[in-house]
């Protein structure tokens, strides 16, 4: 089992200790800082600071892969979490690049591979599994106190996998994906015939169930995966399906403030290159717009949230994770080939192609995250 004495040794070991640049200073413009998990050449996994300027600020070796970063809401924090079925955590310090802890899951627990603090940045909330009992978890960690076990509520679903906070911190938005796994499986699904994913929002304070949302039956082996939320309240998610290959199913959807449920079409041409797979999600900062990613279909999209209408869909080589910029319209995207590129969405639905950066000796997993360096 990996713990925090061994982790930190195997970084000493490594050499890799200090940031190559303090991340508040590192580059230049206010193009804030990226951070991704990434496999380098030799096969190991890092955690990534950079800029849209092409400079590295740090890199954290990861004892396994790593899936997605959350923020603290000062932004002086991040944390990572280890990729379905991992058990670790990293805290790291963004005034410095450098680790402040190390965490990992209890016994009978393992990460799906997101968390989220709370609204006031002194809780943590982590996906998880109960593994032996089939049941979805939301673990509750306090940041005050080094990040101890503090609890956990139900999910109300299998595999949650993504959760947000909704504007204002009462609400927590969790995409509960229906997919039953065990460590003892590996990576295997275990209940695909019977599977119901959903959509559950919990009161944040409490974790009393606000409200459920299951997608249509026809529609009950796409596992919804990751979300993201609007300005206004509203959620986007995306979705992986596991039914049949010849099916043509909607991957991303949209719930809004009323709780309506909209699954965005792509033309019947097109959505077969997609082979069934979005990996990440994000609303743009007017919520007006959203992107998705398709690494198996090498395709980055945009919609027009108010009419679920497709304005781009492009061709990017292993595409990754997104990032919302601060403007509105605008998205970062990161490739499995080490490349960082833009794309910004006007309001009359007319996508502007930004600058690209290409990192040689990395390759970027499927979140990203933009941290406000100025914070």
């Amino acid at each position: 089992m990996m713990t925090r004495r061994n982790f930190l040794a195997g970084i000493t070991a490594s050499g890799v200790t200090a940031p190559i640049a303090s991340p508040l200073t590192a580059g230049s413009g206010s193009d804030g800082l990226l951070i991704s998990a990434a496999r380098r050449k030799d096969g190991s996994f890092v955690l990534v600071g950079c800029t849209g300027s092409g400079e590295i600020s740090f890199q954290l070796p990861l004892p396994g892969r790593g899936h997605a970063t959350t923020l603290s809401p000062d932004a002086k924090t991040a944390v990572h979490v280890a990729r379905r079925p991992g058990r670790f955590m990293l805290v790291v310090d963004l005034g410095t690049g450098t680790l402040s802890a190390f965490v990992s899951a209890p016994g009978d627990r393992h990460f799906y591979g997101h968390a989220e603090f709370s609204a006031d940045g002194k809780l943590l909330f982590t996906t998880e599994n109960d593994f032996d009992r089939g049941r979805g978890v939301i673990g509750i960690w306090d940041c005050r106190d080094g990040y101890r076990r503090a609890g956990e509520w139900d999910s109300h679903g299998a595999g949650p996998h993504d959760l947000a906070l909704l504007p204002g911190g009462a609400a927590m938005a969790i995409a509960n994906g229906g997919i039953l796994t065990h460590p003892d499986s590996g990576r295997a699904k275990l209940n695909i015939a019977d599977m119901q994913p959903n959509l559950t929002f919990l009161d944040a304070r409490d974790g009393s169930v606000i409200r459920k949302i299951a997608l249509p039956g026809e529609w009950h082996k796409n596992s919804i995966r990751h979300l993201d939320t609007g300005p206004d309240g509203s959620v986007l998610f995306g979705m992986q399906f596991q039914g049949a290959r010849t099916d043509v199913p909607p991957l991303v959807g949209h719930v809004g403030t009323d709780g309506a449920l909209s699954l965005f079409d792509t033309p019947e041409t097109l959505s077969p290159q997609l082979r069934g797979y979005c990996a990440d999600v994000a609303i743009d900062a007017s919520g007006r717009f959203g992107a998705g990613t398709f690494p198996r279909g090498n395709r980055i999209a945009i919609w027009s949230i108010p009419e679920g209408r497709l304005i781009m869909l492009d061709t990017v080589r292993d595409s990754a994770g997104i990032a919302k910029d601060g403007h509105p319209g605008a998205f970062r995207f990161s490739t499995g080939s080490g490349r960082l590129l833009s794309r910004v969405a006007e309001p009359d639905g007319t996508v502007f192609n930004g600058d690209i950066r290409r990192f040689t000796g990395l390759g970027f997993d499927n979140h990203m995250i933009l941290a406000d360096r100025h914070t």
